[in-house]
C-alpha cells in the first residue's frame, strides 16, 4: 500500500482556501434566494388600500387637505399615477383640493431643473388638486420665479399660492366653487430658527404685523379662508407654543382652516369654531425615517355652519402612498398624537371624524 504524499504548508492553505470558495459561494446563494423569496412575500402581502371618500353624499362644499409632496429623481423613477393612485379619488372627488410640494433641486442646469419642476407640478394639476403650496429650500429666487410665472401660463394663476415674503409680492389663490368664495394663502415661519431661510423665497414671512391684516381682508372678501403654514421643529412630533400662538392668532384674523406642514404628523385643534391641523406630515418623502414616510388625508365637509371632517392615516410604502391601516399599538400611538380636548375624535373609515 502507497503511502500519500503529505502536503506541503502552501498546499493546505490553497486547498483550505478552495473549499472556503465553495463554501462561500453555497452561503452566498442561499442568502441570495432567502433575500428574494422574502421580496417576493412581501410584495404578495403588502396590500395598497385606497382611502375612502366620506361625505360626497351630503350637500354643500367637498374639500381635501393633504401634505407634503416631494418629487425628487427617486420618487420621479416610480409609476406616479400608480403611487398616487389611492388618494386620486378623494382629490377628484372634492370641489377643492390643496397640498403642500416641495421644489426640487434636480440639475445645476438652470433650464433643466426648471422644467423638471414644472412636469410635477403638472402632474399634480392633472391628479385634480385646486391649487398647491409651493415650498423651497434647494433653489434660488429666480428659478423660483421663472417657476411660477410659467406654472401660471400653463394652469392659470390660482393654481399655486406663494413666490414672496411680503403681501406685495406674493400670490393669494381665490376660486369660486359651488356657489362659496374660497381663498388660500401661505406663510412660513422665516423667523425660526429652525426654518431654512430660502422658504421665504416662496411664502410670505409669519409675522402678525403682516399676517393679521392680510387674513382680516380675506375673510372680509371670501366665505372660506385656509392658511398653509410651514412652522414647527424639523421631525418633532409635539407642538411648539409658537406655534399655538400663531395658530390662535391665524384663527382670530378671521382663517377658517389652518393647514400646518412639518415633516412629521401633529396635533388637530379646535379654536373657535375653525380647526388647526398642525401638521399633516408627508405624503410622499425621500427621508427614511418611517415617522417621514406618513402623514394624514383631511376630508372636509362645509354645509351651512357645519363642518364635518375625516381624518385618514396614510403611509408611503415602496413605491405606493396607501392608508395606513395601523396595529393596535400604532393606532393608539396614532390617536395619542392627534388628539386634543377640543375636539371628539369618532373611529370611522379607516381613521377618525369629527364635527365644528
Amino acid at each position: 500500500m502507497s503511502k500519500k504524499n503529505k502536503l506541503n504548508l502552501e498546499e493546505r492553505i490553497l486547498r483550505n482556501s478552495k473549499n472556503q470558495k465553495k463554501h462561500n459561494s453555497l452561503l452566498m446563494l442561499v442568502v441570495t434566494v432567502i433575500a428574494i423569496g422574502l421580496l417576493v412575500f412581501f410584495m404578495l402581502t403588502t396590500k395598497t388600500e385606497s382611502v375612502k371618500v366620506f361625505g360626497k353624499e351630503d350637500k354643500g362644499l367637498h374639500m381635501t387637505y393633504l401634505g407634503n409632496i416631494t418629487l425628487n429623481e427617486n420618487i420621479r423613477q416610480n409609476d406616479l399615477k400608480n403611487m398616487f393612485s389611492s388618494v386620486s379619488d378623494i382629490i377628484k372627488d372634492s370641489d377643492y383640493a390643496l397640498a403642500s410640494v416641495n421644489v426640487n433641486n434636480f440639475a445645476k442646469d438652470p433650464k433643466r431643473n426648471i422644467d423638471k419642476n414644472l412636469k410635477n407640478i403638472g402632474f399634480l394639476n392633472h391628479l385634480g388638486f385646486s391649487t398647491i403650496n409651493l415650498t423651497n429650500n434647494s433653489v434660488d429666487l429666480e428659478q423660483i420665479k421663472q417657476i411660477t410665472r410659467k406654472a401660471d401660463a400653463q394652469h392659470g394663476y390660482n393654481f399655486t399660492t406663494g413666490n414672496g415674503s411680503n403681501p406685495l409680492n406674493s400670490k393669494i389663490t381665490k376660486k369660486t366653487v359651488n356657489g362659496k368664495k374660497v381663498a388660500s394663502v401661505s406663510f412660513t415661519d422665516v423667523s425660526s430658527k429652525y426654518m431654512d431661510p430660502r422658504k421665504a423665497t416662496t411664502s410670505i414671512a409669519l409675522e402678525p404685523k403682516i399676517f393679521m391684516p392680510l387674513v382680516q381682508k380675506l375673510k372680509k372678501d371670501n366665505d372660506v379662508v385656509i392658511v398653509n403654514v410651514d412652522w414647527g421643529i424639523p421631525d418633532e412630533p409635539n407642538v411648539t407654543n409658537r406655534q399655538k400662538q400663531y395658530g390662535h392668532a391665524l384663527v382670530d384674523a378671521g382663517a377658517d382652516v389652518v393647514v400646518g406642514h412639518n415633516t412629521v404628523v401633529q396635533e388637530i385643534e379646535k379654536y373657535k369654531g375653525s380647526s388647526i391641523f398642525y401638521s399633516l406630515g408627508n405624503v410622499t418623502s425621500d427621508k427614511f425615517l418611517s415617522e417621514n414616510k406618513k402623514g394624514i388625508a383631511v376630508q372636509h365637509t362645509i354645509h351651512g355652519d357645519q363642518s364635518k371632517f375625516q381624518i385618514t392615516p396614510i403611509r408611503t410604502t415602496g413605491d405606493q402612498v396607501t392608508q395606513d391601516n395601523m396595529n393596535a399599538i400604532e393606532k393608539q400611538k396614532f390617536f395619542n398624537r392627534i388628539s386634543s380636548p377640543s375636539i371628539k375624535l369618532k373611529e370611522a373609515n379607516g381613521g377618525y371624524t369629527y364635527e365644528n
